[in-house]
């Protein structure tokens, strides 16, 4: 890097941005938050002596440039796919990567602490922090930065500004870093003075240096302070994070300073490719797609119609409201992602996007709830990680009626091991007196989302990503009499094979029991797919079920520690072993549904060999004891 002339550093931008959308539209991912990242990332590669110095991409989904820069270019045509690249930055794919990251706000904090051990070595090392505008909205960001404000270290934050998270940034800060963009003015002037006064013999230092002091004084008279520099810290902004020479300049110039700084800079997301330029918030991610499509026709950026449980969400959730004016619905930062859109358009006043600040979210649903409302807060099950002792001491705690949509859950493909929805089912199924669904198909949703809304205290309903489960006209469920499970029968055999499991695995369960069954025509499968997965099923008809059969497997799509097929397993109504069939290994790649599903022993040909090792045992038994 540093033996490229500057130059050609606009050029290498370029290049850098055109591989990136040919990767993104044969592989998925993120696109526009990348396209926007170009220029500073080449500044920090050029200025910081990296792995030496350390860079922190918060969230890391913006990261694509680094990966090009540091050695992974070859195999840069191999991004989330399974056991290539990560979409995200990852510790165990480059010494480049100082963090394995994918949720918002944690940068700045780990940054500290890295700094703070720099410090402690006497190594002289930097440590920058990438954080965007739609992460300074997450509480953490300011736990760490009131800590930085005191401390004497090596550490840069770059803000970067590109007026966008996933949807729009929202609320307050929102409406402060615009108004500190229009005084982006004040900084050009101010980086140029800096430039004509230092070429000056002799006394052009002595003119910078007055003209800083003059600066501060007029700033504690006036009260024209950033936020940033009332916290204590030194602010450089708004620059333009898209010209390469001034942040070069820029990042020069704060390595002198051996104190935080934190540079403000804006960029465009989406830059250099037209489509994703005029319509951010559609390219944030995004599937395969033809560049030339989107070049030709950008209206068709729009979302895909296909089904889904995300839509399904958002219809139901816009329904009940027009018949219910008590329903609020809440989502932090991904009213897109959830399907929220429709109803933000429709309800605007009870609609509340609280940016990326889950925990407040959650807690706000329990102010609501405790008022008379009835709120509906849809996250992501990997974000939901977050708000345990919101949802069990703001809500549960205070007796309140709640409902939550967790989208994403089970496994999720292409964003790898940070964004599996693979631990809240064990997590929240441990709060007293909360009812968890899990429908495997829109039918199925309908009915558990009714269920919920009836509730009383605080019910889950959670969802995969994508389309519903579907099985052949052959295979036919029957609803138990509380609507709680469903039974199919596959094959008529005197011995007896039951899978108890839930969720969209359920059709990979019953494509099991089918690829079997002739195979053993002797054995009858029985797949119980629960509709509501805690508390668990009380009915005498369901351990009866399991009494009667010769071998029983669990399959869940979902960590097994803590899980609730160990729940079950652990029932004093069950007088058995109970095997479970479940995520042993949560270190998930990125790859295609069909790939992780087959890593994680998920898919159908897996879950029939699973299965088929039960049968074999119980063959081997009978064999012993004749």
């Amino acid at each position: 890097m540093r033996r490229i002339r500057e130059c050609c550093l606009t050029t290498l931008a370029g290049e850098i941005r055109q591989v990136i959308v040919d990767t993104v539209s044969k592989n998925g991912g993120h696109l526009a938050s990348n396209l926007g990242m170009a220029e500073i990332t080449l500044a920090i590669h050029r200025v910081f002596d990296l792995p030496r110095d350390s860079v922190i991409f918060d969230v890391s989904h913006q990261a694509y440039a680094h990966k090009l820069l540091t050695g992974r270019y070859s195999k840069f045509a191999s991004l989330r796919q399974i056991g290539d690249l990560s979409g995200f930055t990852n510790r165990r794919e480059s010494e480049y990567d100082t963090v394995t990251a994918g949720h918002s706000g944690s940068a700045i904090s780990t940054a500290i602490g890295i700094a703070e051990a720099n410090r402690l070595k006497k190594n002289g090392a930097w440590t920058i922090a990438v954080v965007g505008d739609g992460s300074f909205t997450n509480g953490m960001v300011y736990e760490a930065l009131n800590q930085l404000a005191s401390k004497d270290l090596r550490l840069i934050v770059i803000l970067n500004d590109n007026e966008m998270s996933i949807s729009k940034n929202v609320g307050g800060l929102s409406e402060y870093l615009s108004y500190i963009r229009t005084s982006g003015w004040y900084f050009d002037l101010k980086y140029h003075y800096k430039l004509m006064t230092e070429r000056l013999p002799v006394v052009g230092e002595g003119l910078v240096s007055t003209a800083r002091s003059a600066k501060n004084i007029v700033k504690r008279i006036t009260g024209s302070e950033t936020w940033f520099e009332s916290f204590g810290l030194e602010y450089i902004g708004p620059a333009d994070g898209n010209n390469i020479g001034q942040m070069i300049n820029i990042l020069t110039e704060v390595k002198k300073k051996n104190c935080p700084v934190v540079v403000h800079a804006r960029t465009v997301k989406g830059l250099g490719f037209t489509p994703s330029e005029e319509h951010p918030e559609k390219f944030h991610s995004i599937g395969a797609f033809s560049p030339e499509k989107y070049l030709i026709e950008p209206a068709s950026a729009a979302p895909s119609s296909e089904a889904s449980f995300t839509r399904e969400a958002g219809r139901l959730l816009v329904d009940c409201a027009a018949k219910n004016d008590k329903i609020c619905a809440i989502t932090a930062a991904m009213t897109e992602g959830c399907g929220l859109g429709e109803f933000a358009e429709r309800f605007p006043e009870r609609f509340f996007d609280t940016g990326i600040a889950e925990e407040h979210a959650v807690t706000m649903s329990g102010g609501l709830s405790i008022a008379g409302m009835t709120p509906v807060t849809v996250l992501y099950s990997t974000f939901s990680q977050r708000v345990f002792d919101q949802m069990w001491h703001d809500v549960a705690l205070q007796e309140t009626k709640a409902v939550f949509l967790f989208s994403h859950c089970g496994l999720v493909p292409g964003d790898g091991i940070t964004h599996q929805g693979i631990y809240d089912a064990a997590l929240f199924s441990s709060i007293n007196g909360i009812k968890i669904y899990s429908p495997d198909n829109f039918a199925g949703f309908r009915d558990t989302f009714a269920r919920a809304m009836a509730d009383e205290g605080i019910s889950i309903v959670r969802y995969p990503k994508g389309r519903e489960a579907k099985y052949p006209e052959n295979v036919k469920f029957t609803r138990s009499a509380d609507g709680r499970y469903k039974t199919a029968r596959i094959g008529q055999g005197s011995h007896r094979f039951t899978v108890i499991t839930y969720s969209r695995v359920t059709e990979n369960c019953v494509n099991a029991a089918l690829s079997l069954s002739a195979a053993y025509p002797d054995c009858e499968f029985t797949v119980c797919s629960l509709l509501q997965i805690f508390p668990l099923p009380d009915d005498a008809a369901f351990y009866a079920m399991i009494s009667a059969s010769d071998r029983l497997l669990f399959v869940e799509e979902n960590i097994r520690s803590g899980g609730i097929g160990e729940k079950l397993a652990s029932s004093p109504k069950i007088h058995r072993t109970l095997p479970i069939h479940a995520i042993e290994n949560p270190s998930i790649p990125c790859g295609d549904l069909a790939s992780i599903s087959k890593l994680t022993g998920l898919d159908a040909d897996s879950i029939a060999s699973r299965i088929r090792e039960e049968l074999n045992r119980a063959v081997k038994f009978r064999v012993e004891m004749e």
